[in-house]
């Protein structure tokens, strides 16, 4: 009987081994990389977005640092301005607020807005990665009443 079905000692024949032909290896493969293929821009677009919220939070961190130190300022002395070195050149900052990163800072200070006692304060912050980005905060400072600080 088991020559009639082509096999010696019960061994199926090389017709009938099961196994994985070399075109199932190749479509696999090729199934495979057609998926990864797909996922590459996902993944990129993810990294790119999550690059950029960074950013943004740091440029936010730098604003609000800014916002603290005018509201903590003389109310006479707050006025417009940007972050500069020694020389009186516009610095970029780092995320820590230190001098040599990408990050420039300025405030503009609109006196008697949006009342007479109160100024707006908006503190700008623009760096560049492959476009310009710009983040802005405000906030008002009314000059403090008298009686109120001894």
């Amino acid at each position: 009987m088991n020559r009639l079905l082509g096999s010696r000692c019960g061994k199926p024949s090389v017709r009938h081994r099961r196994g994985v032909s070399l075109i199932e290896i190749l479509v696999a493969v090729f199934i495979f990389l057609v998926a990864v293929i797909g996922i590459i821009p996902v993944i990129s677009s993810t990294l790119t977005g999550s690059r950029e919220a960074n950013q943004r939070a740091i440029a936010a961190a730098l604003a609000q640092e800014k916002l603290e130190e005018l509201r903590n300022s003389e109310y006479d002395s707050i006025a417009s301005g940007q972050d500069v070195n020694d020389q009186g050149d516009p610095v970029g900052l780092d995320e820590y607020g230190n001098e040599g990163g990408i990050y420039y800072r300025s405030w503009e200070v609109e006196d008697g807005a949006p009342m007479v006692g109160a100024k707006t304060v908006t503190v700008t912050v623009t760096w560049t990665e492959h476009r310009v980005n710009t983040y802005e905060m405000s906030t008002i400072i009314a000059r403090p009443y008298p009686e109120l600080n001894p």
